[in-house]
C-alpha cells in the first residue's frame, strides 16, 4: 500500500470515488432542506409529531372503509337476530306498558332490547330517566285496557356498542314526527318506518301520500290526510299517515298539544314540522338522533334486516281486555259460539276451503335504509292480498 501511486489509485477506482461523493452530497442536500422544513415547523420534535399525524390520517383513510364494512355487517346480523324475533317485539311492547304502570308519573317513549333485559326510556322523569327490568321478569299479559297500546317500531341499534334493538314508541307524544337531516338518509328512514307501520298495523290504518318512494303512486298529501282523518280507529288504534310534508294549510288538530284522541292520525314526514312535533335528526352515516332525549341509534342496516325478516316481524296486539266478570262472560259467550259451530258443521256438507282475506305472511319489502354510501336501496311495499292499506312493496336488494 505504500508504493501504490495515489493518482493511479484514483485513477483506477475513479467512478466508485464519484459514486461515493455524489451519494455523500445528495444525502447532505436532503438533510439541509428536511432541517429548514422542520424550523418552519418550530423544530425536529414538532415536525416529527406533524408526520405521525399525517401517517395516522393515511391509514385511517384507507382502514376506515374495511372498519365500517364490518360494524354495518355486525349491525345488521344484530338486527336480524332481534327483529327475526317475535319474542322481542313483545318484550318491549311489555316492557313499554309495564314502565308505564310503574315509572308514573314518567312517560316511557323509548326501548333498548339485547338478549337479557329491557331498558325503557321515560320522559318527564326526575331520577335516571331509564327503567329496566330482565326479560324473564315481564308478565305474560300486561292488561291495560284503559292506556293507548303501544305502537313501537325499530330505529336500528344503539351507538354505545352493544348492539341493543332500538324501538320508538309512536303511540305517545305528538301527532307529528319529523325526519331532519340529511335528505338521503331521511328518505330512506322515512321507508322503513313505512313498512313496519304496514305490516304491524291493521289493514286500512296506514296510508302512504305521494313522494314516499318512486314506485307508490300515492295521492296528494291532502288528499292522504284527508283520508287517514276519514279512517276510522280499528282495535284500539289510530290510522298513520306516511308523506314527505305537511298539508298546507295545517289541519287545525295537528297543530293542538299531545292528545290520546285516535281519531287523529298520527303523521310522519320528512322535513321540518309544524306545531307540536317530535323531530327525529338523521344524518349521512345513517345515525338518527330524537331531540331532547338521549336516544341515539345506528339504522345503516335497517333496510336489508327489514327485508330479511319482514314477514316474521308481529302485528301490534289491541289492548288486553279488563279482568273480572265481564272477561269470564266474554269466554263463555266464545265457548258457546265455537259449540254452536262444530254442531253446524257437522251437519253442513263439504264445501271447498276458502282462503281469509288479510295480509301475506310473506309480505315483501325492499331494501330501505342505505344512508351511508348507497349500500342499500330503499323500495315501497304493498300487501300481496286484497283488504290491505296502500304500502310500500317490497323488492329485496342486496348490494
Amino acid at each position: 500500500m505504500r508504493n501504490t501511486d495515489p493518482f493511479e489509485f484514483f485513477s483506477t477506482h475513479r467512478d466508485t470515488i464519484f459514486r461515493i461523493c455524489g451519494i455523500i452530497g445528495a444525502l447532505l442536500i436532503v438533510f439541509l432542506i428536511l432541517r429548514a422544513i422542520a424550523m418552519r415547523m418550530g423544530g425536529w420534535s414538532a415536525a416529527w409529531a406533524r408526520v405521525k399525524r399525517e401517517l395516522a390520517v393515511t391509514r385511517n383513510a384507507f382502514a376506515a372503509p374495511i372498519r365500517a364494512w364490518f360494524q354495518h355487517q355486525r349491525r345488521l346480523r344484530r338486527l336480524i337476530h332481534h327483529l327475526g324475533a317475535p319474542l322481542t317485539w313483545r318484550d318491549a311492547e311489555r316492557a313499554l306498558v309495564r314502565a308505564r304502570q310503574e315509572a308514573a308519573p314518567a312517560r316511557p317513549y323509548a326501548a333498548l332490547v339485547d338478549d337479557r333485559e329491557v331498558t325503557v326510556l321515560l320522559a318527564d322523569s326526575t331520577e335516571a330517566g331509564t327503567w329496566t327490568i330482565d326479560r324473564t321478569e315481564l308478565p305474560a299479559v300486561t292488561p291495560d285496557p284503559d292506556a293507548v297500546r303501544p305502537v313501537i317500531v325499530s330505529l336500528g341499534v344503539s351507538e354505545d356498542g352493544t348492539g341493543r334493538a332500538v324501538f320508538l314508541d309512536l303511540a305517545t307524544g305528538p301527532q307529528q314526527f319529523a325526519i331532519e337531516g340529511d335528505q338521503r338518509a331521511g328518505a330512506a328512514l322515512l321507508q322503513a318506518i313505512a313498512a313496519q307501520l304496514d305490516v304491524r298495523l291493521p289493514a286500512g290504518l296506514v296510508t302512504v301520500a305521494e313522494g314516499v318512494h318512486r314506485d307508490h303512486q300515492g295521492e296528494p298529501v291532502r288528499n292522504a290526510y284527508r283520508a287517514a282523518r276519514e279512517t276510522e280507529p280499528h282495535f284500539g288504534l289510530g290510522p298513520v299517515l306516511i308523506a314527505t310534508e305537511l298539508p298546507d294549510p295545517l289541519p287545525v288538530e295537528l297543530s293542538a298539544p299531545p292528545s290520546e284522541d285516535l281519531s287523529v292520525p298520527r303523521v310522519i314526514v320528512t322535513g321540518p314540522g309544524r306545531g307540536h312535533v317530535r323531530r327525529l335528526l338523521a344524518d349521512r352515516h345513517a345515525r338518527v338522533y330524537v331531540t331532547g332525549t338521549p336516544l341515539l341509534s345506528f339504522f345503516d342496516a335497517l333496510g336489508r334486516a327489514l327485508a330479511r325478516v319482514l314477514p316474521h316481524i308481529p302485528p301490534v296486539l289491541p289492548p288486553a281486555p279488563p279482568t273480572g266478570n265481564a272477561a269470564s262472560d266474554l269466554f263463555e259467550e266464545a265457548e258457546g259460539q265455537e259449540q254452536q259451530q262444530t254442531t253446524l258443521v257437522k251437519t253442513r256438507k263439504a264445501e271447498p276451503e276458502e282462503v281469509p282475506l288479510g295480509r301475506s305472511a310473506a309480505a315483501p319489502l325492499a331494501s330501505v335504509a342505505d344512508a351511508e354510501a348507497g349500500e342499500t336501496s330503499a323500495g315501497p311495499a304493498a300487501d300481496a292480498t286484497p283488504g290491505t292499506s296502500p304500502s310500500i312493496t317490497s323488492r329485496s336488494s342486496q348490494p
